[in-house]
């Protein structure tokens, strides 16, 4: 197709657009519909708060990891992101699709692509067709899925990035106001919004922003277009999107785990061993001035072994120390003095862990479910 690995985003996609548009005024002999909506528009809304130097990055992981495109309708974007040299998998369902998936499979064909192409149900208990991914596409989907929290936790297991686009309220069908920090979601019924019976959750962007977080996302960046004053979930003109750049926590992804870590649990948390280290994100010219841990003590540990302390050592110094007295759930924090540009890294040990055969094969330390810097 092409492959011209110095382009923008923007210049590609206006490169393809072009490739695309002959390339359907070529099919005559369709008897189906094209998806009406130019999904390579998105890229103009991309550019606003994915600036140069991060859409570098992200095509880094896009060209290393690969792409998976979910909810590709006649897969634009799955074409865009392999034109920039990247390894694409497009699904969708083609019960939703807008024309059962013949207008990505025409295109695919048309424009000699070799992007993969796989039928998947996201409404289930859906498997993906390769474990790890650069980047995710989920542009326009969300508000269309019965149950986002399992797709976006699913897509925080297994891809480094995200881009994510969904439709946002900020106020209710009888035109009062949400609250900036209500974290709430409207459930429409069949057909409320644009006559579709696909449309189920409409996000308040406090209640984006919890599913993020909780689903294991870091927000990067991100940018809303449409109506920011009087959206609502049902209005056809009262419409706002929210376009979001995402990077997976899950499992503690966005770290570097140099020693001492077990494999990530199901639920994204890991155990330590008794000593473990971490190298610190690289801010570039940012620096960090605290690091916060959430960590969990499990019953079985104080039983067995009594109070803990665990000691963590930065760049050569000594942090305090911090004592585990009960079970539960515990917070870490430490002021750090960091450099910027320069990698560093951060030593905790723990004064006694289970050893194997104690409880497990494992060594087990304490239990780590989050950590961040600020």
């Amino acid at each position: 197709m092409g492959l011209m690995l110095s382009d923008s985003l923007s210049t590609a996609a206006g490169r393809l657009r072009t490739k695309v548009q002959a390339a359907k005024a070529e099919l005559t002999n369709i008897d189906f519909e094209w998806y009406p909506y130019g999904t390579l528009s998105n890229v103009g809304h991309i550019d606003q708060f994915v600036g140069a130097e991060m859409q570098a990055v992200l095509l880094e992981q896009a060209r290393k990891n690969g792409v998976l495109d979910v909810g590709c309708q006649d897969g634009e974007l799955g074409f865009l992101f392999e034109s920039l040299g990247c390894s694409v998998v497009a699904i969708d369902n083609p019960v939703t699709n807008h024309n059962g998936m013949r207008g990505v499979r025409a295109l695919r064909e048309k424009l000699q692509s070799a992007i993969e192409l796989h039928e998947r149900d996201v409404d289930t208990q859906f498997s993906l067709p390769h474990e790890r991914y650069g980047l995710a596409v989920l542009l326009g989907v969300l508000y269309h899925l019965k149950n986002p929290f399992f797709v976006m936790e699913t897509l925080a297991r297994h891809s480094n990035y995200c881009l994510l686009s969904t439709r946002i309220a900020r106020r209710l069908t009888d035109g009062s106001a949400i609250s900036p920090e209500m974290p709430i979601a409207y459930l429409l019924d069949a057909y409320e919004l644009n006559n579709d019976d696909t449309n189920y959750w409409i996000f308040s962007e406090a209640a984006l922003r919890r599913l993020i977080k909780r689903s294991g996302w870091e927000v990067c960046g991100y940018f809303t277009a449409g109506d920011k004053l009087h959206s609502d979930p049902v209005s056809i003109k009262a419409d706002e999107r929210a376009f979001y750049l995402l990077k997976s926590h899950f499992g503690l992804a966005h770290l570097k785990l140099i020693a001492g870590w077990h494999e990530a649990e199901r639920t994204g948390w890991r155990w330590t061993k008794r000593e473990f280290s971490i190298g610190l994100p690289d801010g570039g010219t940012e620096t960090y001035q605290r690091m916060s841990m959430r960590v969990f003590i499990p019953q079985v540990l104080i039983e067995r072994l009594g109070p803990l302390t665990l000691r963590a050592e930065f760049d050569g110094q000594e942090l305090a120390p911090v004592p585990f007295n009960q079970p539960g759930e515990h917070a870490f924090s430490r002021r750090l003095g960091m450099i910027a540009g320069r990698e560093q890294n951060v030593h905790f040990s723990l004064d006694k862990a289970l050893y194997p055969g104690d409880f497990d094969h494992r060594e087990l330390g304490i239990i780590v479910a989050a950590i961040e810097f600020d």
